[in-house]
């Protein structure tokens, strides 16, 4: 993934050399804050710069000065990846962005699509997107996705074993939109509309007789239980499975962000909260509510070199109600899958998550073009049906960052995380994981 990567932000940088967005950044971090409020990039290096100096030829780096005053500047270059969810991968983004104020040119506006086939014959096609109107007081998020996903599930709690492993396949139709309003400085308010769809799920140990969080199939002959699977007459159900369910409902959304860059941030407080109502009345095949809450503030540390801690915290609550079960708070269900370095997509899951990590950073070259991160997270799930927390799983890793370009804090990120029971894997990022 590294060198594709890298021609994605060289290319990027080669037509605006301005803000770009990555296709991991969230929708709710705004673009525009991406460049240091006062930062020298004198002293430090960046892959354009090594380009540089390898070829000598820098009028192959040129920008276009009159293209990179408003855009749109497009990138399209394949590139593979890895995750322990998804095993190696083809990626084919096409990002397009854009000044849609190309006079004042303060927010970037951005879409971010991305096409992926895995190892595991996943299908996966998403577009993310901020657009800015009004002198950029107003914000539109959107987030729109297709999975066509075989993958396990490890049923509920975060006291599961690797051996409760449970293979299960649905696809996934997702259409989120938000719009959010500048208040004051910094803190912005706003309405959204979240709604998921899945349909043609399977849930392949149930089917076969095996009791399972999710669904329980009992076989039944004149109404006595006979063990011939063959002989199938009745079923019931655990969690509540179902072959489809829809999700639907409106949100309120708080978004506070000080962050002096939503790239690599040196300083700053993030605070997102949102609480969501589903609703019959608006589709949803059950009512509920939920509630996330995603805090994360940084420290840059009095070293000679770059050092810094980031802490990050993260609640998800089912505030009412029962969530569909492929709806329901899970590892790595974050808005860009990011809770949980050393576990797969799906590992633990339950009707609430708490959620804390932190991480050390620091530069390996004193350029910066090469630093590094160790980190440490911790996740608690509820168990069901008593809903009350179940053990803290942790987790440990460490990770390289390679500079991609300095004035706008770009980085490829690559880690691999350690998990109990056995789990560990790569994970790989455009830009800090938070």
């Amino acid at each position: 993934m590294g060198v594709a990567v890298i021609c994605l932000l060289l290319a990027q940088s080669a037509s605006a050399q301005g803000k770009v967005p990555s296709i991991k950044t969230p929708p709710a971090d705004s673009i525009a804050r991406d460049t240091l409020k006062s930062d020298n990039t004198n002293n430090e290096m960046d892959v354009i710069d090594v380009l540089h100096w390898v070829f000598r030829k820098t009028h192959l780096f040129k920008s276009n000065k009159k293209k990179s005053l408003a855009g749109p500047f497009i990138v399209v270059i394949p590139y593979p990846s890895y995750t322990i969810a998804t095993g190696v991968e083809g990626v084919a983004p096409i990002n397009i962005s854009f000044y849609t104020n190309p006079k004042e040119r303060n927010q970037l506006s951005f879409f971010n699509n991305n096409f992926q086939y895995t190892q595991f014959k996943q299908i996966i096609a998403l577009s993310v997107s901020n657009v800015y109107f009004g002198h950029d007081k107003w914000e539109l998020i959107g987030d729109y996705r297709f999975y066509n996903f075989p993958t396990y599930t490890y049923g509920l709690g975060s006291e599961t074993s690797l051996l409760n492993e449970d293979a299960i396949s649905y696809n996934q139709v997702r259409f989120y939109q938000l719009i959010m309003r500048q208040v004051v400085p910094n803190l912005s308010i706003g309405l959204g509309y979240h709604y998921d769809y899945h349909f043609g799920i399977s849930d392949f140990n149930a089917q076969n007789g095996i009791v399972t969080d999710y669904a329980r199939y009992v076989f039944t002959t004149h109404g006595l239980p006979v063990p011939d699977a063959g002989n199938v007459a009745a079923a019931m159900q655990q969690y509540g499975f179902t072959k489809r369910s829809t999700t639907s409902g409106a949100s309120i959304n708080l978004l506070y962000d000080s962050r002096d860059n939503s790239n690599t941030p040196l300083s700053g407080i993030y605070f997102a909260a949102q609480f969501r109502a589903n609703l019959s009345v608006f589709g949803s095949n059950s009512n509920y509510n939920s509630l996330t809450v995603d805090v994360r503030k940084y420290f840059r540390l009095p070293t000679k070199w770059y050092t810094e801690l980031a802490l990050w915290g993260y609640l998800w609550l089912t505030t009412n109600g029962n969530a569909s079960y492929l709806d329901l708070p899970t590892t790595a269900g974050d808005m860009y899958n990011n809770t949980g370095r050393g576990y797969a997509l799906g590992r633990f899951r339950g009707l609430n998550m708490l959620y804390l990590e932190s991480e050390f950073r620091f530069n390996i070259l004193r350029n910066g073009l090469l630093g590094g991160v160790v980190f440490a997270n911790v996740e608690s799930l509820s168990q069901w049906p008593s809903n009350s927390f179940g053990a803290v799983q942790p987790g440990v890793g460490l990770g390289l960052r390679l500079k991609i370009n300095k004035r706008i804090k770009t980085s490829s990120a690559i880690d691999y995380g350690f998990g109990t029971g056995g789990s560990r894997g790569f994970a790989f990022n455009l830009n800090e994981v938070y």
